[in-house]
């Protein structure tokens, strides 16, 4: 009888969640890249996505010189929830396509900043999910 009781009490829980599991979760929703500057921009110059990209879905935002040599660039997102810009810098490229998962439901717009004392053409790429 003591074994029933603890076959209950344990296997049950346990077999539940197997089976919980076993289900599935649904596979997580793909990011969608956008493209945007990749125009010459002058040194100090910060140059933003479309106005229609301002959004509460932005999962991350990335700055990036292609050419030769070393530039420093900057990802710039303005938060308008907090009113302040989530920012980094780093040489050639910065930035990844979940760096801005912490602000998800701020309305965030992207940009880029040529942070070079010579005009360089640099490319944004944001993610939304």
């Amino acid at each position: 009888m003591k074994q029933k009781s603890i076959i209950r009490r344990v296997l049950l829980p346990l077999a539940l969640v197997i089976g919980a599991f076993s289900v599935g979760v649904p596979a997580a929703q793909a990011l969608v890249e956008h493209h945007y500057a990749g125009v010459l921009i002058e040194p100090g110059v910060t140059r933003f996505s479309p106005e229609s990209s301002i959004g509460t879905n932005i999962t991350g935002n990335i700055a990036v010189y292609e050419g030769a040599g070393t530039v420093s660039v900057c990802q710039r997102t303005f938060d308008f929830t907090s009113n302040v810009y989530r920012e980094g810098c780093a040489n050639n490229a910065v930035g990844n396509a979940l760096n801005l998962t912490p602000y998800l439901g701020h309305q965030l717009w992207p940009a880029v900043k040529n942070n070079s004392a010579f005009t360089h053409t640099i490319h944004g790429y944001y993610y939304t999910s």
